[in-house]
């Protein structure tokens, strides 16, 4: 074998080996070259999503306000409409329980006169027979405007006192009671002068 041959085995190993190396350094490359695109690629993808949703959202909203405002523009005259109509039947339902002893008096055959106002926890009590001397009645009166008559809890209370006649009249005599009131009270100044 002569020099020759072995120069050129010996060169095409070495090219060979260059080759490898070159492959294996375009392979890391190419790699490289694709991690980057990739990174890329996903950075202008989230900014240009990031940008798209933004706009929709923007868009969206403008949608959704545009439809807000046209609806309330159409239901603000309805809605006026019916908070007046709720502010008169309130108005009227409380004139109407003013009123009430005159539409009520005669059906039971009671004077005006003997209405009394209390509000709560009863509208009305009347003192039937009082103005005109026959033998009084008491009557106490619930007066309902809306459409049901049910009564709460406190009203309930209040009519099955009356109704199981736990009923008192008592007669107080004030000056009785000051006196009572100014009585312990020095009681209680004498026990905290002593101790």
């Amino acid at each position: 074998m002569g020099i020759g041959l072995i120069l050129s085995i010996f060169l095409m190993i070495i090219i060979v080996l260059i080759i490898i190396s070159y492959s294996r350094r375009i392979n890391k490359i190419q790699e490289e070259s694709k991690r980057q695109a990739q990174e890329m690629f996903s950075q202008w993808t989230q900014q240009h999503s990031n940008e798209l949703r933004t706009q929709i959202e923007q868009s969206v909203e403008m949608k959704y306000k545009a439809m807000l405002e046209q609806w309330t523009i159409q239901k603000e005259s309805e809605i006026r409409k019916d908070a007046v109509t709720k502010s008169i039947n309130t108005l009227l339902g409380k004139i109407s329980e003013e009123f009430a002893p005159i539409f009520i008096a005669q059906k039971y055959s009671i004077s005006p006169k003997d209405f009394r106002h209390l509000g709560s926890p009863v509208d009305f009590v009347a003192f039937k027979g009082l103005s005109d001397e026959s033998e009084p009645e008491i009557i106490f009166f619930e007066i309902k405007t809306g459409k049901s008559s049910a009564l709460t809890e406190r009203e309930r209370k209040i009519r099955d006192a009356i109704v199981a006649k736990r009923v008192k009249y008592e007669v107080i005599n004030l000056n009785s009671l000051v006196e009572d009131a100014k009585r312990k009270i020095s009681e209680e100044i004498d026990k905290v002068t002593k101790e």
